[in-house]
């Protein structure tokens, strides 16, 4: 079942912040260091710190995602689209001797997270006009959402090099989808919020230029991608 639909959100008193489109640098930024709630960024390494301690299933997420890490000896990981940095900070706190190279496309943030994690390289990266990184394995964290299919075809090209890893935001089945169809019916003040797949969907965004193994880590699922032997992907253009 290869289905992909808009996602909407309704961030209540915060809209006026966001907008009617979440899924742009301005609206994250935005929605990061001007409001209070989930959705913002830390404002010193300290309350960083207590968010990462007051968050245990990503402790526990990030847990397993580092032992998978260990064991392919990974040294280097680039993480894009990092947002507010706590999965940064438990990757640094597990394991401090790995190098950190982390990317938003989002101005401020980038500012932000160049105080709170000074062990880290950053830099401001847009997944569909710049290249991979230098890392041994790449982290696409919770990003899914942010384009649309086309755009990830896209992002894939220019990675179809580099391993992957890509942890997804969220999978949807059938029953998903029909809600998010009745909030879209029912809901007023929504923002779009970029875009919902289910698993062939996601799949298939890769298929030209990755092989991958489908992976749990804790409450999430996720895909470990290797590239395509180069006259293969090349084939597929």
């Amino acid at each position: 079942m290869k289905i992909t639909i808009r996602h909407h959100f309704n961030f209540g008193v915060d809209r006026p912040v966001v907008g009617d489109d979440l899924v742009k640098p301005d609206a994250w930024d935005a929605l990061r260091t001007m409001t209070v709630g989930p959705f913002t960024i830390a404002r010193d390494r300290a309350e960083l710190e207590r968010v990462a301690d007051e968050n245990p299933d990503i402790g526990e997420r990030v847990r397993q995602i580092d032992s998978w890490l260990r064991e392919r000896k990974v040294d280097t990981l680039a993480s894009y689209g990092v947002g507010g940095a706590v999965v940064e900070l438990w990757l640094h706190r597990l394991c401090p001797e790995r190098k950190l190279r982390l990317t938003d496309y989002a101005p401020k943030t980038v500012e932000r997270i160049q105080e709170l994690l000074p062990e880290a390289e950053v830099t401001r990266h847009d997944l569909l006009e710049d290249p991979p990184l230098r890392a041994a394995m790449h982290l696409f964290h919770r990003i899914d959402t942010e384009l649309a299919n086309r755009e990830w075809v896209t992002v894939f090209e220019h990675f179809a090099r580099v391993p992957i890893l890509l942890v997804a935001t969220e999978v949807a089945d059938l029953s998903r989808l029909i809600a998010e169809m009745h909030i879209r019916i029912r809901g007023h003040g929504l923002s779009r919020a970029g875009w919902l797949r289910t698993r062939d969907a996601f799949e298939s965004l890769w298929s030209r230029t990755h092989t991958a193994t489908h992976l749990r880590f804790h409450d999430l699922q996720a895909w470990s991608l290797e590239p395509l032997p180069r006259g293969h992907a090349t084939e597929h253009h």
